[in-house]
Protein backbone atom coordinates (compact mmCIF):
# COMPACT_ATOMS: atom_id res chain seq x y z
CA UNK A 1 0.00 0.00 0.00
CA UNK A 2 1.17 3.61 -0.78
CA UNK A 3 2.09 6.36 1.86
CA UNK A 4 -1.15 8.51 2.69
CA UNK A 5 -0.75 12.10 2.74
CA UNK A 6 -0.49 14.29 5.06
CA UNK A 7 -0.97 17.31 2.94
CA UNK A 8 -4.83 18.44 2.66
CA UNK A 9 -4.02 20.02 -0.57
CA UNK A 10 -3.45 16.69 -1.78
CA UNK A 11 -7.06 15.68 -1.30
CA UNK A 12 -10.12 16.91 -3.46
CA UNK A 13 -12.62 15.92 -1.26
CA UNK A 14 -13.41 16.76 2.16
CA UNK A 15 -16.63 16.39 4.56
CA UNK A 16 -16.50 17.09 8.40
CA UNK A 17 -17.58 15.08 11.55
CA UNK A 18 -18.27 16.56 15.29
CA UNK A 19 -16.83 14.36 17.91
CA UNK A 20 -20.27 13.64 20.14
CA UNK A 21 -19.36 13.02 23.68
CA UNK A 22 -20.25 9.39 23.73
CA UNK A 23 -17.34 9.04 20.92
CA UNK A 24 -14.78 9.54 23.43
CA UNK A 25 -12.98 7.42 26.20
CA UNK A 26 -12.54 7.62 29.73
CA UNK A 27 -9.60 9.95 28.97
CA UNK A 28 -11.60 12.29 27.48
CA UNK A 29 -9.99 11.49 23.39
CA UNK A 30 -12.02 10.12 21.04
CA UNK A 31 -11.88 6.34 21.32
CA UNK A 32 -9.53 4.68 18.58
CA UNK A 33 -12.09 2.56 16.75
CA UNK A 34 -14.41 6.00 15.71
CA UNK A 35 -11.78 6.47 13.43
CA UNK A 36 -13.13 3.75 11.57
CA UNK A 37 -17.33 5.26 11.46
CA UNK A 38 -15.46 8.86 10.33
CA UNK A 39 -13.10 6.69 8.10
CA UNK A 40 -16.99 5.70 6.28
CA UNK A 41 -18.57 8.88 6.81
CA UNK A 42 -15.80 9.99 4.43
CA UNK A 43 -15.94 7.52 2.19
CA UNK A 44 -20.00 7.44 1.79
CA UNK A 45 -19.92 11.24 1.53
CA UNK A 46 -17.28 10.73 -1.53
CA UNK A 47 -19.61 8.45 -3.47
CA UNK A 48 -22.09 10.57 -2.92
CA UNK A 49 -20.11 13.38 -4.39
CA UNK A 50 -20.05 12.00 -7.66
CA UNK A 51 -23.58 10.04 -7.54
CA UNK A 52 -22.14 6.26 -6.64
CA UNK A 53 -23.72 5.73 -3.66
CA UNK A 54 -26.67 3.90 -5.77
CA UNK A 55 -28.84 1.12 -4.55
CA UNK A 56 -28.74 -0.60 -8.20
CA UNK A 57 -25.25 -1.92 -7.92
CA UNK A 58 -24.77 -5.71 -8.13
CA UNK A 59 -25.32 -6.57 -3.94
CA UNK A 60 -27.51 -3.37 -2.82
CA UNK A 61 -26.76 -4.09 0.91
CA UNK A 62 -22.72 -3.79 -0.07
CA UNK A 63 -22.81 0.27 -1.31
CA UNK A 64 -20.63 -0.66 -3.37
CA UNK A 65 -18.21 -3.20 -2.60
CA UNK A 66 -16.76 -4.84 0.41
CA UNK A 67 -14.49 -4.22 2.83
CA UNK A 68 -11.19 -6.58 2.60
CA UNK A 69 -8.78 -3.75 4.20
CA UNK A 70 -8.88 -1.13 6.90
CA UNK A 71 -6.10 0.85 8.77
CA UNK A 72 -5.63 3.21 10.68
CA UNK A 73 -2.03 5.48 12.26
CA UNK A 74 -3.16 8.05 14.87
CA UNK A 75 -0.87 11.21 15.41
CA UNK A 76 -2.75 13.83 17.96
CA UNK A 77 -6.01 13.28 19.76
CA UNK A 78 -9.23 14.72 19.10
CA UNK A 79 -11.58 15.59 21.77
CA UNK A 80 -15.22 16.29 22.58
CA UNK A 81 -16.95 18.61 20.53
CA UNK A 82 -14.34 19.31 17.74
CA UNK A 83 -14.71 19.35 14.34
CA UNK A 84 -12.92 17.24 12.23
CA UNK A 85 -12.05 18.27 8.83
CA UNK A 86 -12.21 14.32 6.56
CA UNK A 87 -9.98 14.57 3.64
CA UNK A 88 -10.47 11.58 1.13
CA UNK A 89 -9.34 10.46 -2.17
CA UNK A 90 -9.27 7.33 -4.37
CA UNK A 91 -5.21 6.12 -4.04
CA UNK A 92 -6.33 2.98 -6.31
CA UNK A 93 -8.33 1.57 -8.96
CA UNK A 94 -7.58 -1.84 -9.52
CA UNK A 95 -9.74 -4.37 -11.81
CA UNK A 96 -11.82 -5.70 -8.87
CA UNK A 97 -10.73 -3.08 -6.25
CA UNK A 98 -10.22 0.35 -5.12
CA UNK A 99 -8.14 2.20 -1.81
CA UNK A 100 -9.54 5.62 -0.10
CA UNK A 101 -6.90 6.97 1.27
CA UNK A 102 -8.15 9.47 4.63
CA UNK A 103 -6.70 12.06 6.26
CA UNK A 104 -8.38 13.48 9.30
CA UNK A 105 -7.57 17.30 10.49
CA UNK A 106 -8.76 19.70 12.81
CA UNK A 107 -8.76 23.35 12.73
CA UNK A 108 -7.02 26.15 10.87
CA UNK A 109 -3.80 24.78 11.05
CA UNK A 110 -4.46 21.63 10.12
CA UNK A 111 -3.36 19.15 12.71
CA UNK A 112 -3.27 16.05 11.52
CA UNK A 113 -4.57 13.35 13.71
CA UNK A 114 -4.91 10.63 11.59
CA UNK A 115 -4.40 9.16 8.62
CA UNK A 116 -6.00 6.01 6.63
CA UNK A 117 -6.59 3.43 4.21
CA UNK A 118 -9.61 1.58 3.20
CA UNK A 119 -9.68 -1.26 0.36
CA UNK A 120 -13.47 -2.27 -0.69
CA UNK A 121 -13.70 -5.21 -3.67
CA UNK A 122 -16.26 -5.46 -5.95
CA UNK A 123 -18.76 -8.74 -5.24
CA UNK A 124 -21.49 -10.23 -7.37
CA UNK A 125 -24.63 -11.63 -5.47
CA UNK A 126 -23.11 -14.59 -4.85
CA UNK A 127 -20.03 -13.34 -2.99
CA UNK A 128 -17.76 -13.58 -6.22
CA UNK A 129 -15.49 -11.15 -7.03
CA UNK A 130 -16.40 -9.51 -9.98
CA UNK A 131 -14.70 -6.46 -11.96
CA UNK A 132 -15.59 -2.82 -11.77
CA UNK A 133 -18.37 -1.35 -13.50
CA UNK A 134 -16.83 1.58 -15.75
CA UNK A 135 -19.85 3.50 -15.17
CA UNK A 136 -17.85 3.24 -11.40
CA UNK A 137 -14.43 3.91 -12.43
CA UNK A 138 -15.11 6.27 -14.87
CA UNK A 139 -16.52 9.63 -12.74
CA UNK A 140 -13.49 8.41 -9.79
CA UNK A 141 -11.20 8.41 -12.62
CA UNK A 142 -12.43 11.69 -14.14
CA UNK A 143 -12.68 13.47 -10.60
CA UNK A 144 -9.22 12.56 -9.37
CA UNK A 145 -7.38 13.30 -12.32
CA UNK A 146 -9.26 17.07 -12.54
Amino acid sequence: MSQVSKSPSDYRFQTQVRVRLPETDAVGIVYFGNYSVYMDVGRMDYLDHLNLNRADWPIKDLVPGAVVSNSLNFHSPARYNDVIDVHVKIANLGGSSYTFHVLFTRGEEQTVLATGQLTLVWLDEDFKVIQMPDDFRTPIEQFESA
